[in-house]
């Protein structure tokens, strides 16, 4: 367990709907030295049991938004019109997303320009609603960064999360802003290239996560992740910047607090 003055904050998890599971996964993390949450939404429905989820636990938040490949067919306006209602529910909504870009060989998505289309719909939800981005990037460094440089004179502020791209990427999110929230990628031995994001990523721009129940660390491959885990992301962090975990989770703590306003 980590020790008192080593508390985390899991920025992004899918907690279970059924609240007796989510409890005990709750439970079983704050056993670990892990006391706040922030559960994602990833489509109208999935959204709205997010923000119940953060209406039953004290220690939990959520975000809204539209994934790139979930509602598909549901018109912008419409998608638009859900997310303003939704957002005037809760004082837990703490963010928009996950919302980006998403390429991969899955035939049955959105086209990288609808995606774009709904993406940047949310961005400008996000800014009516002075909400953080959370932001899916999955090879999609030049599109996403590009609909992001529109906004820079906006104040538009987010995460890059779950980070599985170079530096070179990395430094672009960074002067728009942004933070990169690293999960348990970095753990893998496949994904060293990570890690030089890890080494070079400001102390003030990095968070932790887990995005559990996928990608769990190296040590639980091939198990369900929890953010129970996400103590394991803090300790690479830890390892690969030479500095004490306790002073991983302090920043980590402190910059998520700072970027999604947590008391």
């Amino acid at each position: 367990m980590l020790t008192f003055g080593t508390a985390l904050i899991d920025s992004h998890c899918h907690l279970p709907h059924n609240k007796v599971r989510a409890l005990k996964w709750l439970t079983d993390a704050k056993n670990e030295g892990v006391d706040k949450f922030i559960t994602i939404g990833t489509s109208v429905s999935e959204s709205k049991q997010a923000v119940a989820l953060a209406q039953e636990f004290d220690d939990v938040y959520a975000t809204i938004g539209v994934y790139p490949h979930d509602d598909k067919n549901v018109a912008l306006s419409v998608l638009n019109t859900q997310l303003q209602q939704l957002v005037s529910t809760s004082t837990k909504i703490v963010g928009v997303g996950e919302c980006g870009i998403d390429i991969s060989n899955w035939a049955n998505g959105r086209s990288v320009t609808e995606q774009l289309e709904l993406f940047d719909m949310q961005i400008k939800f996000a800014l009516q609603n002075n909400l953080p981005l959370v932001i899916h990037n999955r090879n999609g460094d030049e599109p996403v960064i590009t609909l992001l440089k529109k906004y820079k004179s906006d104040n538009l502020r987010g995460v890059a999360h779950c980070f599985a791209s170079s530096w070179e990427a990395a430094q672009q999110f960074l002067d728009l802003g942004f933070y990169i929230s690293f999960s348990g990628l970095i753990t893998y031995p496949s994904r060293k290239e990570l890690l030089e994001v890890v080494k070079n990523v400001p102390f003030d721009k990095f968070l932790v996560e887990t995005d559990s129940p996928y990608l769990p660390p190296q040590e639980h491959r091939g198990e369900r992740n929890e953010p129970k885990y996400v103590k394991m992301v803090a300790q690479k962090l830890a390892n690969v910047k030479v500095l004490p975990v306790s002073e991983i989770c302090r920043l980590s703590y402190e910059n998520t607090c700072r970027l999604f306003g947590l008391n």
